[in-house]
């Protein structure tokens, strides 16, 4: 294999362990395979990952950043924050199956870890969609078109917990009609309009 520079290597053990995680979860994956896959020692894979932990929130920080920069992309000429909401939501279904490795290996770790800094990384995550998603609430309190009881990060979490249910199902069961997933969006949008 020839030799690569330390960015794509980098990027190349990030692609390697994010599919053995997503197959074998992350607790059952060594960094003995992830090397064996990549076509390196464990010494190479230890010159840019401490750990196996530190592979993981790498991983768990590209997908954060991709998903918040492919949202904010969706939206950015988008001014009401309603269709907003529709548009990310609406978008949720491709963006899963694209990242179906990703979203793997995130509700795997989420449902069965109990490390630490597996966690930590998980919850700045959620943390990161949740103030994404309270800023778009927020401004619709703010132009009146949604309810100014509703409390912002309640209404956010709710969008993600969705995301979450239906990730889990849609990666393990296959996806949901799509004119469900409309109803839901615009069930939940119509809750948060009052």
């Amino acid at each position: 294999m020839p030799r690569l520079k330390a960015a794509q290597r980098r990027e190349q053990l990030i692609e390697v362990a994010t599919k053995l995680f997503a197959k074998t979860g992350y607790e059952a994956t060594t960094t003995a395979a992830i090397a064996q896959a990549a076509g390196v020692t464990e010494p190479i894979l230890y010159r840019h990952f401490r750990s196996k932990q530190e592979l993981f929130v790498a991983i768990v920080r590209e997908v954060s950043k991709y998903t918040l920069e492919q949202w904010q992309a969706l939206i950015a000429n988008v001014t009401d924050p309603a269709e907003r909401l529709r548009i990310i939501s609406s978008a949720m279904p491709d963006h899963m199956k694209r990242l179906s490795d990703y979203y793997h290996v995130l509700h795997g770790a989420l449902a069965t870890s109990r490390d630490k800094k597996v966690l930590a990384v998980m919850r700045e995550h959620y943390d990161q969609i949740q103030t994404f998603f309270n800023r778009i609430v927020t401004e619709g309190q703010k132009s009146g078109n949604f309810r100014k009881e509703l409390h912002p990060e309640a209404a956010a979490w709710q969008f993600i917990f969705s995301g979450i249910g239906y990730a889990m199902i849609s990666l393990n069961l296959g996806p949901t009609d799509r004119e469900i997933i409309k109803e839901v969006i615009d069930a939940m949008v119509r809750g948060i309009k009052g």
